[in-house]
């Protein structure tokens, strides 16, 4: 394989000075095209599809399609004074590439890419079609492969760069649920909270919360902001307000601070009554179901909680809206608003898993075991979809965290791999399909 691991940093950077937030739909679609010129300079079939959401690239030919599936939208930057670099303005800095996006997911994308230039330039034939399928709102509704999945083929196996090495053939279900209480007031209170704001987004947890008193003063708490696939590792700055409102007379926004903390201080709230469940299932871990309070708005007469909720393999939707509506009996609150994304299982005997199996043992001497994903990647999008990296063992995860980073000798791990999947798939005889 040879790399050209200049142009891989360049196009990277490139990538990354592109403020592509989800929300910011323009920044979104020049990310998406400067993708799309890549795969085009490179000699690539490139097409945008699904009305301008999603992007094609394609090399090879065959009856089989082996998918690959990124994106390029990406969180907002948190906390910007506690970046040492402008989050989109790339720099490469100790060996590592500094950026919102370069973990997740814009630098696994450039690997992937550059791995399949590798593949298209290494001589051997191709007898499957590797599609590279680029997203544009993963971090927010998944709008783009909602229309992908309902008008387009499908690939027949593949993975998605947008979690841990070895093999990620288990994925926690997502939920995300919006709760709502009157914020009812006392009258006639000297001293009363009057609003309430905390968080930015679902997928983190929050690291400001505010407290709007009735005598003008607000009161702020700091937390540390984490993707919320591992709540654990960051600090809720929710649950840090109510030690804070010594004096303050109870109303309805109180009342919601000490619920938030009172059911969810601890992430698997086990008074709601779900940890009682197996945490493996067919000879895998799954893991336990995890809740975690990311947004707190006040609207008018009423004060809205939003909870992340990331549900194993065996609990079902129902199962979570029936304690969510229970909670909001007990408070005299309603569901809101409900999303929620699958939970994924691929059988580990499932066959294109032994190439990426051996091939991950042959780039990085590790073994390779089966991992559960605690986060919400594209392999729920569609199925017979695993993620594959790009964290390494002993890698820190820092996606939607500030100063987030890959490391160089990462991107080119990463790159390596997936040529030696892209090679031991689709220039392969054999057929993977089950």
């Amino acid at each position: 394989m040879t790399l050209e691991r200049d142009k891989m940093i360049r196009d990277l950077k490139g990538l990354i000075d592109i403020p592509s937030i989800s929300s910011d739909k323009a920044a979104v679609e020049e990310a998406l095209d400067y993708v799309l010129k890549l795969g085009e300079q490179m000699g690539m079939r490139c097409e945008k599809v699904a009305d301008g959401q999603v992007g094609i690239i394609e090399i090879g030919q065959g009856d089989e399609t082996f998918g690959i599936l990124t994106h390029v939208d990406v969180v907002n930057a948190g906390r910007e004074e506690l970046w040492k670099s402008p989050p989109f303005a790339c720099e490469v800095r100790d060996g590592n590439l500094y950026g919102r996006g370069a973990i997740d997911d814009k630098g696994p994308t450039v690997a992937v890419l550059h791995a399949m230039g590798a593949a298209m330039e290494n001589g051997k034939p191709f007898h499957k079609t590797v599609r590279l399928i680029v997203g544009t709102q993963e971090e927010t509704e998944w709008t783009d492969m909602d229309c992908y999945t309902k008008h387009y083929s499908l690939p027949d196996y593949g993975f998605t760069p947008d979690g841990d090495f070895p093999i990620g053939n288990v994925e926690k279900g997502c939920m995300d649920v919006t709760l709502r209480f009157p914020a009812a007031l006392v009258d006639e209170a000297p001293l009363q909270i009057v609003g309430l704001e905390a968080g930015t987004a679902f997928n983190i947890v929050p690291d400001n919360c505010s407290a709007l008193l009735s005598d003008g003063r607000v009161i702020v708490t700091e937390g540390k902001a984490v993707h919320t696939c591992a709540p654990e590792k960051g600090e809720n700055a929710i649950f840090q307000m109510p030690g804070l409102l010594e004096g303050v007379t109870p109303n309805g926004f109180s009342q919601v601070l000490e619920m938030v903390t009172e059911f969810f201080s601890d992430c698997t709230a086990p008074k709601l009554g779900l940890r009682t469940k197996e945490e493996y299932f067919a000879g895998e871990f799954i893991h336990r179901t995890v809740f975690t309070p990311v947004l707190i708005t006040t609207s008018g007469s009423f004060v809205e909680v939003g909870i992340n909720v990331r549900f194993a393999y065996t609990t079902t939707e129902d199962e979570l809206l029936d304690v969510f509506n229970r909670l909001c009996q007990e408070y005299g609150g309603e569901v809101a608003g409900i999303t929620s994304l699958p939970a994924v299982f691929v059988s580990r005997n499932t066959p294109f898993l032994e190439v990426l199996s051996a091939t991950y043992e042959e780039s990085t001497g590790f073994p390779p075991d089966l991992v559960l994903g605690y986060g919400g990647s594209y392999a729920k999008a569609m199925p017979g979809i695993v993620s594959f990296g790009p964290i390494l063992p002993g890698m820190k995860d820092c996606c939607h965290e500030e100063n987030e980073y890959i490391p160089l000798k990462a991107l080119e791990k990463n790159c390596e791999i997936y040529y030696r999947a892209i090679e031991g798939i689709a220039q392969c005889e054999k057929s993977f399909r089950r």
